[in-house]
């Protein structure tokens, strides 16, 4: 009878804490569907088709205008930048020294240097997690959330890491079929109105 008790006060505690943990996606959504715009510094390891990157670049995200992006490192690429707008980066350009690149469109939409802040965010505002949990690093208290997509040709993966106060992005892994392709850390980050 004890052991039956036990057993039903756990479910209650599991059932209470899931309950507990559907607003932090909602209150997610809801900050990044209202947020009018940010600017970030940004660095990225990309880790796609046998060559490890690292890229620094200044993001800035307008809720109703394209996202920008320049690069600032390595310096044999500074200077490049580009913009993305739409859906799943359905509207995207290269452009350096005021001329725009031709056929610029990543080959594996949200996981490259380029678009992957950009549907990242897109996710923030409009998907649900699978899971989400909480974490303490150096003394700051984050939410984690993971997001799954199936695709045609491969399973991806995404874990955002946010602060738990004011949900700023600290970081961001991508997974392609379980491997890591994509490491976003977010150096400096200003919000706009």
């Amino acid at each position: 009878m004890k052991h039956r008790w036990y057993m039903i006060v756990l479910a209650l505690v599991v059932l209470t804490g899931c309950r507990a943990s559907a607003p932090g996606a909602a209150a997610v959504q809801a900050h990044y569907a209202e947020l009018a715009g940010f600017t970030a510094h940004i660095k990225v390891i990309s880790d796609l088709d046998q060559a490890v990157m690292e890229y620094e670049m200044d993001y800035t995200y307008h809720k109703d205008d394209p996202d920008a992006f320049t690069i600032t490192a390595p310096e044999s690429l500074a200077g490049i930048g580009g913009t993305i707008a739409g859906v799943d980066s359905a509207q995207f350009s290269l452009q350096y020294d005021g001329m725009e690149l031709d056929d610029a469109m990543p080959q594996r939409a949200g996981l490259t240097p380029a678009d992957g802040l950009f549907c990242l965010l897109a996710d923030l505002r409009s998907a649900e997690p699978v899971q989400q949990w909480s974490e303490t690093v150096q003394g700051v208290k984050l939410l984690v959330l993971k997001y799954e997509e199936a695709r045609e040709k491969e399973t991806v993966e995404k874990q955002v890491w946010l602060t738990a106060d004011g949900l700023r992005p600290v970081c961001a892994e991508l997974y392609a079929d379980g491997r890591c392709v994509l490491s976003i850390q977010v150096m400096q980050y200003q919000p706009t109105e």
